[in-house]
C-alpha cells in the first residue's frame, strides 16, 4: 500500500505512463513555485528594504507563501519520486547506507547519493524556513515569542548557506537526470 495512489491505469504500459504524468507535472509545480521562492528569498537578502518598503514586504509573503506551497508539493512529490523509483522512503533518513546495487550503474548511484543529499538540504531549508516565520505566525495567534539575535542569524545563516549549497546539488541531480533519459 502506497502513500499515494493517483494512478487509475489498469495495464502496466498505461500505469507507467500515467504515474510519470503525474509525477512530471508535480515536480514542474514544485520547481515554478521553489523557483519563486528562490529569487524571493534572493531579492529579499540582496534588496535592501530602505530600497522599497512596499516592495520588500510584498516580495516577503511572496517568499512565505511559495515556501509553504513548495514545502507541500515537496512532499507529494519525494513520495511519488520514490514509489516511482521504487525505492524505500526512509533510505534517505541514513545517507551513508547508500551503496551501489548489484546491477546500478555508477551513474544511477550518483544519482541517488545526490537526491539523498538534495533531500536533507531542502528539508534543512524548510525546518530553518519554518523557524524563521515561527514568530510571526505566533503572534497572528495572539502569543510572543522571539528569538535572541543570535538564534535568529544562526537560523538565517543555515537558510541562506543551505540554499547557496543546494542550488548546484540541484542542477546536477537535474542535468544528470536529463542526460540519463
Amino acid at each position: 500500500m502506497s502513500f499515494f495512489k493517483l494512478t487509475i491505469a489498469d495495464d502496466a504500459i498505461e500505469k507507467k505512463t500515467q504515474s510519470y504524468q503525474n509525477v512530471t507535472n508535480f515536480l514542474s509545480a514544485f520547481i515554478i513555485s521553489f523557483t519563486v521562492t528562490l529569487v524571493s528569498g534572493l531579492w529579499f537578502f540582496g534588496i535592501s528594504h530602505e530600497f522599497n518598503w512596499n516592495a520588500s514586504q510584498l516580495i516577503l509573503i511572496l517568499h512565505l507563501l511559495g515556501g509553504g506551497l513548495s514545502f507541500m508539493l515537496f512532499l507529494v512529490y519525494f513520495f511519488l519520486h520514490q514509489k516511482d523509483k521504487e525505492l524505500q522512503w526512509w533510505r534517505f533518513l541514513i545517507p551513508w547506507q547508500v551503496k551501489q546495487e548489484k546491477d546500478e550503474t555508477p551513474l544511477h548511484l550518483r544519482q541517488r547519493r545526490l537526491g539523498v543529499y538534495l533531500t536533507w538540504l531542502l528539508l534543512i531549508i524548510y525546518i530553518s524556513g519554518l523557524s524563521i516565520a515561527l514568530p510571526g505566525a505566533v503572534f497572528y495567534l495572539g502569543y510572543l515569542h522571539l528569538y535572541s539575535f543570535e538564534q535568529l542569524m544562526l537560523l538565517n545563516n543555515i537558510h541562506l548557506w543551505a540554499t547557496f549549497i543546494m542550488v548546484p546539488v540541484l542542477l546536477m541531480h537535474f542535468l544528470w537526470s536529463a542526460k540519463n533519459n
